[in-house]
């Protein structure tokens, strides 16, 4: 029998007619981790009253954070995970888990959409989470690691994007050595590529094309899978490394709301260095106010970054402005 953990939220209505540039967005719920071991894969479900799952397009995004641990790379919260409407059920081999103790501090949040003309009443979020329970010879301990080429501080981590090309570059260091299984790239509409870079010889340790149409719109991002390397990318603690995001906008005007970053399963040399969380951190305050606000980072709830490269390729054409004029160049 699967060992699972599952979460509702609910009753939810949906006013008909609502788009996604409009979306409901909930006040974050709290609640305590029920259980100790490891999660291993989620699946999230809106569904109505009567149990039958609704259709994907009303999940603007959903997310779990778990506020005892921050990031691998940056002093923010951590997120379990996140989905949005094009994520599939992730489920990580059964060699490996995100480690997770009874009663830690979690956040679920999401926001909702219903572009049809009929009011949706009495819906409910359905996550469900499948778990490894606490036992001696666990699974690999895997956590999610994110890496963006924005350096926004413990803000939105989002930035306007001006005619022509572009770069947005940010430099980070881990605390702990481990390897990187895959990784995957978020990118919206007229980005170019993103790169990992280490930053002492200059060599280029991953680089993800998007995959963009005539206009520049984008339909997908490359992975890396890092099949040369047994285990993974190695990183090393305190070396400096550096995040590459390239746009190229077409247009004549500037448009907000683009993103650059990477995101994968990260596997610790030793899960137990991993900083403890520093709640007065003014960033990680700043982060933590982002919750509070209803105002959850898109950078942060849209991706996936214990499966990476299967699912961070989150796209979001609505996100810029994509109806303005075309120039020639």
């Amino acid at each position: 029998m699967r060992n699972e953990v599952i979460i509702m939220a609910g009753p939810i209505h949906l006013p008909p007619t609502t788009p996604y540039d409009h979306h409901l967005e909930s006040a974050p719920i709290a609640f305590a981790w029920p259980v100790s071991g490891w999660a291993r894969g989620y699946r999230v479900d809106l569904i109505d009253r009567d149990g039958r799952v609704l259709s994907r397009e009303m999940l603007h995004h959903a997310g779990i954070a778990n506020l005892d641990r921050r990031q691998v790379a940056y002093p923010i919260v951590e997120r379990l995970f996140a989905a949005g409407r094009e994520t599939t059920p992730v489920m990580l081999p059964a060699s490996m888990g995100v480690p997770l103790a009874r009663d830690v501090h979690m956040l679920l949040y999401y926001a909702l959409m219903n572009p049809t003309d009929r009011d949706v009443d009495g819906a409910t979020l359905r996550v469900t989470i499948t778990w490894i329970p606490e036992r001696a010879q666990g699974p690999k301990n895997v956590l999610p690691l994110t890496l963006d080429a924005f350096d926004a501080n413990g803000g939105r981590s989002t930035f306007d994007v001006p005619p022509g090309t572009m770069v947005t570059t940010a430099e980070f260091t881990l605390p702990i050595g481990g390897r990187v299984r895959l990784l995957g790239g978020h990118l919206h509409d007229y980005a170019v590529e993103i790169r990992l870079e280490d930053v002492v010889s200059g060599r280029v340790l991953a680089r993800l094309s998007a995959e963009r149409n005539s206009d520049g719109t984008i339909r997908g991002v490359s992975r890396a899978r890092f099949l040369l390397h047994p285990g993974g990318l190695r990183l090393e603690a305190n070396r400096r490394y550096r995040v590459v995001g390239v746009y190229d906008n077409p247009t004549c005007s500037t448009v907000g709301g683009g993103m650059a970053f990477l995101a994968g399963p990260f596997v610790p040399d030793d899960v137990r260095r991993v900083p403890a969380v520093d709640r007065a951190d003014p960033v990680f305050q700043k982060d933590l106010a982002l919750f509070a606000g209803g105002e959850e980072s898109e950078g942060q709830h849209s991706h996936d970054s214990t499966r990476g490269a299967d699912n961070a390729a989150h796209l979001h054409h609505d996100a810029l402005n994509t109806s303005a004029p075309r120039c020639s160049r």
